[in-house]
């Protein structure tokens, strides 16, 4: 009975080690999302240094467009670089909007996921602990009867050392 006890401890804590194993590598997946994030804040933090650069560079463009007032030719060809590079940093904008929304619909995934496991991992330790419950309430009915058994070989003992 005492082994069947510790093997059910056993058991027990073979469960609870798996479950703080399981515990150890959903904080350690977290920190990866959490790594993640920042490294997209960084990428974020160099794009708006890009765009304060090409702020820079259209003050500048338009000192110089000022300057230029009377050559209308130079101005024209001026104007066609500034085209092009509105043109690329609006490609980049749009590159931008579709890296975002990538990454919001990965996140929204990532939660979606993130609830599925933890409602799995509810329900698979409630069924567990319900199978645990039930062998022992079944063990219990066993060690009475045992009990009750040792019981009555104790009394039939007891009488027997008392004739004798």
């Amino acid at each position: 009975m005492e082994e069947l006890l510790r093997q059910i401890l056993s058991k027990l804590d073979n469960m609870e080690k798996g479950f703080l194993a399981f515990q150890e590598e959903t904080r350690q997946r977290f920190a990866q999302i959490d790594e993640r994030f920042a490294q997209i804040d960084k990428r974020f933090a160099q794009i708006d240094e890009c765009f304060a650069q090409m702020n820079e560079r259209f003050v500048q463009i338009d000192g110089r467009l000022t300057e230029m007032n009377g050559r209308l030719a130079s101005l024209e060809q001026e104007m066609g670089v500034v085209k092009e590079r509105l043109d690329r940093v609006e490609t980049r904008l749009n590159g931008v909007q579709t890296r975002l929304d990538g990454v919001e619909t990965e996140l929204a995934e990532v939660k979606k996921t993130l609830h599925r496991v933890e409602t799995q991992l509810v329900d698979d330790v409630q069924i567990l602990l319900r199978k645990i419950h039930g062998k022992v309430d079944e063990k219990s009915f066993e060690i009475y009867a045992l009990n009750r058994r040792l019981h009555h070989a104790e009394a039939a003992i007891e009488q027997l050392q008392s004739k004798a």
